[in-house]
C-alpha cells in the first residue's frame, strides 16, 4: 500500500480503536471497516464485506426504539465515526438513514453535511432522513434541495421529505414545482401537499395552484367526450 493509503488506514484503526476503549457492549453490533474495506474484504480475515457492514447498520436502525438513551448516544457517536471513514457512498447513505432515528449533535451535523454530499445517493437518502426527522431546519434544507439539486431522483426525494414534515412552512416550496416541466416533480409535489396538509383536491394540479396561493379550489369544468377527442387530434 502506498503512503496515503497507509495513512488512512492507520487513521481509520486509530478512530475506530478509540471508540472500542468506551466499554459500551453496543458496539459489537457494528464490525469495524476500514474505508477501502470492500477492496480487500476476500484477502484479509476479519475485515467485513460491504453486506455484512450494510446487514449491521440496518439492525441498528431497526432496533432504535428500543435503545435506552446512554445506548442511543453511543450507537449515535458509533455511525458518525463510520460516516468519515466510509467511502462506499451506499454504505453512506445507509449510515444516513439510520442517523435520522439517533438525533444529536453529532449525527445532526452529519446529516447536514449529508444534504449537501458529492454523492447524489447521500444525498437523497438525507433528504429522506431530514423528511421523518422534520423540523423548521428539515423545511429549509429540504427546499433548498427541492429548488437546487441538480439530480432528480433527489428533487424527488426532497419533495417527499416536505410532505413527510408536516410543516405550512413547506407549502410554499412545494407550491413553487407545481409548474415544472416534468409530470413526475408535479405528482410528488401534489401527492407532498396532500400528506402536509391533510387536504384531498384530488390531482388535479391547478387546483393546488390555487389553494397554495391562498385561493379557494375551485372544482375542475367538466369536459366532454367530444371536447377531450378534439384535444387529442
Amino acid at each position: 500500500m502506498d503512503g496515503l493509503t497507509g495513512k488512512r488506514y492507520l487513521l481509520a484503526v486509530l478512530c475506530l480503536a478509540g471508540l472500542s476503549l468506551t466499554g459500551c457492549s453496543e458496539f459489537a453490533e457494528l464490525p469495524t471497516w476500514v474505508p477501502f474495506a470492500g477492496e480487500i474484504a476476500d484477502k484479509l480475515p476479519g475485515v467485513t464485506t460491504p453486506s455484512q457492514r450494510l446487514a449491521a447498520i440496518q439492525k441498528l436502525s431497526d432496533n432504535a426504539a428500543w435503545k435506552r438513551p446512554p445506548e442511543r448516544r453511543k450507537i449515535a457517536e458509533q455511525l458518525t465515526a463510520a460516516f468519515y471513514v466510509e467511502e462506499d457512498e451506499i454504505i453512506r447513505a445507509e449510515i444516513v438513514r439510520a442517523m435520522g432515528k439517533f438525533p444529536g449533535p453529532g449525527t445532526d451535523a452529519v446529516m447536514r453535511a449529508a444534504i449537501d454530499d458529492k454523492e447524489p445517493e447521500v444525498r437523497l437518502a438525507a433528504c429522506e432522513a431530514w423528511g421523518k426527522r422534520g423540523g423548521a431546519e428539515a423545511t429549509t434544507l429540504l427546499s433548498a434541495r427541492l429548488t437546487g439539486d441538480l439530480d432528480k431522483d433527489v428533487r424527488l426525494a426532497a419533495a417527499r421529505g416536505l410532505g413527510d414534515v408536516k410543516d405550512p412552512a413547506a407549502i410554499a416550496a412545494l407550491g413553487g414545482v407545481l409548474d415544472d416541466a416534468d409530470p413526475a416533480m408535479q405528482y410528488y409535489a401534489v401527492a407532498a401537499l396532500q400528506k402536509n396538509t391533510g387536504k384531498d383536491l384530488g390531482n388535479d394540479v391547478n387546483q393546488w395552484r390555487q389553494y397554495v396561493k391562498g385561493e379557494t379550489p375551485k372544482p375542475a369544468r367538466p369536459v366532454s367526450i367530444a371536447e377531450r377527442l378534439r384535444q387529442m387530434f
